[in-house]
């Protein structure tokens, strides 16, 4: 645990840390010359008539501005501003526009709400407003809203624009899906306020005014890249340069403070201990398990099994426990609570966890935030500082294990009956295994046939159930075949597929053809069943954090029998290499034994999380990795 704790630890203070910025209008040497934001239904032509953006040319479409301003009283209050341009069809989906938003202290919508979009018609500048009957407010729970709105008459060249006003949920992301030419944040704030200024950019500001607590703040950002979907990367929100606004001012500026209003309400508290149609059968039958193990277990599986999530998340329970175990139908909430219920009505200590999911952006345990829950789920705590984190909204989560939506992050844990709420970790310092054991024999005609076995526990037996259940056996046996077209499964069994305690076993019989191999010599590459055949780091150079989730330990351990009258003309050399902080290492042994060919291989993460910077390293290593593990063994007809 300490070494995921330390991870976590590092990720928490970087972002009390403000980058010192110095109270400076400028802070380049001759800035560029740069177009600065226009008022609402004003624009230049020559932002209709550009065909692409200039800093980053393929891009399909691009802000042309977003800016902010905030007003103070005794929370933040923030007028946007954004003109979108679209440069071809695919552009046009960022037409579709969702403004989401938090709806506590009687804040119920968006105002001052306008849109509008402009074209140009020859000489003559179109513009087309919105219809605003065509905005459609969806209330998400008691604490969030999102507007949803498409704007008109939208075409490649078309400009958009929208400006509203609404309660600032503190954090201003001035890098987006698509680049941005121009961002903007500022606000005069009052010496009655407690708050702080937090960078989170690696871009150096074009105009930067204020440093993290003074009373006058204006930050602009220029040419910003889009930010890519990349291999393994931390949550976008954690990637995206913007600012922290932590305001301590408000009257929910603490963790318990604001589990004391949630608990005022009657609809959140209530649902705790409503009593369950059927429960009590559930109960008795958990009782009388032995062991804690499995009567969490059991409770786990009869709530994961039998309810269906309707893909809502929420920390309010939408349908209510009690209709929503009679529907077996809900949101996170009503499905969790329920499961709390069954558990602590069986005598298992348990507790609510409000989280936010990783998409959503992980709780910042320094900035105590109500705006930031989108999901609940249940904790457990055992014995020795050990504990469950249960989400029965998945169908392959395991009990005992914490779900990767919410591995390596935080919650607001809910102790109702002592009236303790405080923030608890959610991690998971025993590494998930995969081990292949092959057992093979090649003919002289370049043919192999053997068989394997695959053991895979706890979030590799996430995944390969996942993977089973959602594509069938068909395409699983392909993915486990790597697209080797050559490779044919004969005979294939899972085994403890439904058993949480015990590892996936996967048993296969196969026949292959040798790529390659003629009447002289025959190649083999005895990087079977691995689901390690494909480098994810490609690119050179990278954006974002990488996130690797969970530790990983991999073994493979091969015997392929040589045919008669061939020796091994090449073989791979036992080899050992690591990162630098020995945070991965990789060991390969191969050695003949008897006309056998016994190899080794074995793969250990000690660590899941790698920062940008890491990435050369990282980078690297995997491509050294990977090349050694689709090395071939070459083997050659004796004289």
């Amino acid at each position: 645990m300490n070494k995921i704790y330390c991870t976590l630890t590092v990720i928490i203070f970087s972002t009390l840390i403000a980058t010192g910025q110095t109270n400076q209008q400028f802070n380049v040497v001759n800035p560029p010359v740069v177009k600065l934001p226009e008022p609402y239904g004003k624009i230049d032509r020559t932002d209709l008539e550009i065909k692409s953006c200039d800093f980053e040319p393929d891009a399909n479409a691009e802000v042309l501005f977003d800016k902010g301003t905030i007003t103070t009283y005794t929370s933040f209050s923030l007028e946007r501003h954004v003109r979108i341009k679209i440069f071809n069809d695919f552009g046009k989906y960022f037409a579709n526009v969702r403004l989401y938003y938090g709806t506590y202290s009687g804040s119920a919508s968006v105002t001052g709400f306008q849109a509008e979009t402009f074209n140009l018609d020859g000489d003559k500048i179109v513009i087309t407003p919105l219809d605003k009957s065509q905005v459609h407010i969806e209330k998400i729970d008691k604490f969030h809203s999102a507007m949803e709105f498409a704007l008109p008459n939208v075409k490649p060249g078309s400009v958009i624009e929208y400006k509203y006003k609404e309660d600032f949920g503190g954090v201003w992301d001035f890098q987006r899906d698509i680049p941005v030419r121009y961002s903007e944040i500022q606000g005069t704030f009052s010496n009655q306020l407690h708050f702080r200024f937090i960078d989170h950019v690696k871009q150096t500001y074009y105009k930067n005014v204020g440093e993290s607590s003074d009373l006058v703040q204006d930050k602009v950002m220029i040419n910003i890249p889009s930010l890519p979907d990349e291999p393994y990367m931390t949550p976008r929100s954690e990637n995206l340069q913007r600012i922290e606004i932590l305001n301590n001012s408000i009257a929910v500026n603490s963790w318990p403070r604001i589990a004391d209003l949630l608990m005022n309400y009657t609809d959140f508290s209530d649902e705790f201990n409503k009593r369950i149609k059927g429960g009590d059968v559930i109960v008795k039958q958990a009782k009388s398990f032995k062991t804690y193990d499995e009567k969490i277990s059991y409770i786990f599986n009869q709530v994961k099994n039998n309810m269906n999530w309707n893909k809502a998340h929420g920390f309010f329970a939408d349908e209510g426990t009690v209709n929503a175990w009679e529907k077996k139908a809900g949101n996170a909430a009503d499905i969790n609570l329920i499961l709390y219920n069954l558990l602590t009505k069986s005598g298992i200590k348990a507790y609510p966890v409000l989280i936010s999911t990783k998409n959503n952006g992980r709780l910042n345990p320094a900035n105590p935030n109500i705006y930031i829950f989108n999901n609940l789920v249940v904790y457990v705590p055992l014995d020795n500082d050990k504990y469950y984190v249960l989400d029965a909204t998945n169908k392959f989560n395991l009990f005992n294990a914490v779900p990767i939506e919410e591995l390596n992050s935080f919650g607001l844990k809910i102790d109702a009956d002592n009236k303790e709420y405080k923030i608890v970790s959610m991690e998971n310092d025993e590494p998930s295994t995969q081990s292949v054991f092959l057992n093979a024999e090649i003919t002289p005609d370049g043919k192999m046939t053997g068989s394997a076995e695959i053991t895979s526990s706890s979030y590799n037996k996430m995944s390969a159930v996942e993977r089973y259940k959602t594509d069938g056996e068909e395409k699983y046996i392909k993915y486990l075949c790597n697209g080797d077209n050559g490779l044919k499964v004969s005979s294939f069994k899972l085994d403890n597929m439904e058993i949480d305690s015990l590892p996936l076993t996967q048993k296969v019989d196969f026949n292959a053809a040798l790529a390659g191999s003629d009447e002289n010599y025959i190649y083999v590459n005895p990087n079977l069943f691995t689901t390690l055949n494909k480098n994810p780091f490609l690119k050179e150079t990278r954006m974002t954090d990488i996130d690797f989730g969970y530790l990983n330990n991999y073994s493979v351990n091969e015997m392929i029998k040589i045919p008669a009258g061939y020796k091994i003309d090449a073989m791979p050399k036992s080899v050992s290499m690591s990162m630098p902080d020995t945070s991965i290492v990789f060991r390969r042994k191969f050695v003949e034994q008897d006309g056998t060919i016994v190899s080794r291989i074995l793969i250990q993460f000690k660590k899941t999380v790698f920062f940008e910077e890491d990435y050369p390293g990282l980078f690297d290593f995997y491509k050294k990795m990977y090349e050694m593990m689709n090395e071939q063994v070459v083997l050659k007809k004796g004289s």
